[in-house]
């Protein structure tokens, strides 16, 4: 008879399989180990328990607990942010309103024939159709863990008022490159470095130059969304802004603008005022730059405007919509004057409450309304058709030309140069003007702007 072989370690079970119910009576109601109690407890309450403590005292214990013991993200974690503006970006999103999401001083150009390191001096602000620039993302950590694996990318996109929404066909992404880098913690100083993509942004001359600039960044322990929305997202970086001096024409730009804007979208534009040094600085650096020496650069007295309307974070200049009969271009100065004697706002100058916040709050000052996106429209819907020409011009047509056309009429342009348009708002003395152009689109859910920048 053949021995019988098993493997090794392998061992014979001999113990019978049991039902549970041979299995209990076997085992009985004392098993080993047991000290008399093998009943579980139930899980209620006794009848005469009560907390030793009141509700609200245990709900206060709940909350000094959870913030003594709950650290920020950017304690624990890495913490990538690109900047939406400049300065004091530090992550918090949304920015806009009311500072602009599309100004990013972190991505910049250098002119291909330049082969040397980063340098502020060689930044390029107004790129040309048919030239190669090499593309740099400042990113920055600042969180108290490093940064590790961190793919930074770049995207051109069609100029206009692109706000993140993917399905808007106008606005494709094309991607230009990437690069991977590792960043310290925000204690040291490599927490910022400025990246270098692997690949440089060759401009078709069927191109305008005027794109829209879109970087993020991403690592395993901070990911990006996946949205380019940097409205939202701290990952990511938008630069919609172009940059003319003097005899530059700007009717481009503006027909590329009044083009984008929708049937049923809104276009706002905006004097940044002071704001404009700090985004030049942040853009350009402190050196001498293709502009001249930027640290020259002065924005126009608040007594030197000749046009719009102070709403505290600006001067509002125009609202652009369509119109029975065309678009209409409405100044902002005309139409606040017959909304004010209208009677359609409580009050005047800034002290307004923002529609659904504040309002009638005794001592409180709010914001302009024509400060909210899309409010001076609403005003001006208020006031009717009869008051169209009053307040402004209306021209059939694209909204390309209407564009044009408005602001020729409306602030009796000679030209359409950079010095043209900035003399028209603020006079002779040079200075610099930052004009944001903002359009909302409430049927295709997109939020977005432009910057143009006039030296004047």
């Amino acid at each position: 008879m053949p021995r019988r072989t098993r493997r090794h370690g392998a061992r014979d079970n001999e113990n019978p399989v049991l039902t549970p119910k041979e299995d209990e009576a076997q085992r009985g109601s004392d098993p080993p180990g047991s000290f008399g109690h093998v009943d579980p407890p139930s899980g209620d309450l006794a009848p005469d328990w009560s907390p030793s403590g009141t509700p609200d005292e245990a709900e206060e214990f709940i909350r000094k607990l959870g913030r003594e013991r709950r650290p920020r993200r950017e304690d624990v974690y890495p913490y990538l942010l690109i900047r939406a503006s400049s300065p004091g970006d530090r992550g918090a999103r949304p920015t806009w309103p009311p500072v602009p999401c599309w100004e990013s001083p972190d991505i910049g150009l250098i002119d291909a024939s330049w082969s040397g390191p980063y340098d502020t001096s060689q930044l390029v602000a107004s790129p040309t159709a048919g030239r190669r620039y090499r593309v740099f993302v400042r990113i920055w950590n600042l969180g108290l863990l490093p940064a590790m694996g961190v793919h930074v990318r770049a995207w051109a996109v069609n100029p206009g008022f692109f706000g993140g929404n993917p399905s808007n066909p106008a606005y494709q992404p094309v991607l230009i490159g990437g690069a991977m880098v590792h960043l310290e913690d925000r204690t040291r100083p490599g927490a910022m470095a400025v990246v270098e993509l692997e690949h440089t942004w060759d401009i078709p001359q069927t191109m305008t130059g005027h794109e829209c600039l879109m970087a993020t960044a991403s690592c395993p322990l901070d990911t990006w969304s996946g949205v380019l929305d940097a409205n939202n997202d701290r990952h990511v970086g938008q630069r919609n802004l172009t940059i003319l001096a003097g005899a530059q024409s700007a009717k481009e730009m503006l027909f590329t603008l009044g083009a984008a804007v929708t049937k049923a979208g809104t276009l706002e534009l905006v004097h940044g005022g002071a704001a404009v040094v700090p985004l030049l600085r942040g853009v350009l650096g402190t050196a001498k730059s293709e502009f001249g020496e930027v640290t020259r650069l002065r924005a126009p007295s608040a007594k030197a405007f000749r046009l719009g309307v102070d709403i505290g974070t600006g001067r509002h200049l125009l609202t652009m919509f369509r119109v029975e009969g065309g678009w209409l271009i409405a100044d902002s100065a005309r139409a606040w004057a017959v909304i004010e004697k209208r009677g359609l706002v409580r009050g005047g100058g800034h002290e307004h409450g923002r529609e659904g916040a504040g309002e009638g709050t005794p001592g409180r000052v709010a914001a302009h309304p024509f400060a909210t996106p899309n409010r001076s429209r609403r005003l001006i819907e208020k006031l009717g058709p009869k008051f169209y020409e009053e307040i402004g011009v209306v021209v059939d047509g694209e909204p390309s030309d209407a564009l044009l056309e408005g602001l020729i009429r409306l602030w009796d342009l000679q030209g359409l140069d950079a010095v043209d348009l900035a003399r028209a708002i603020a006079g002779d003395k040079p200075a610099a003007h930052l004009l944001r152009f903002s359009h909302v689109d409430p049927e295709l859910e997109e939020v977005g702007g432009y910057s143009l920048t006039l030296l004047g």
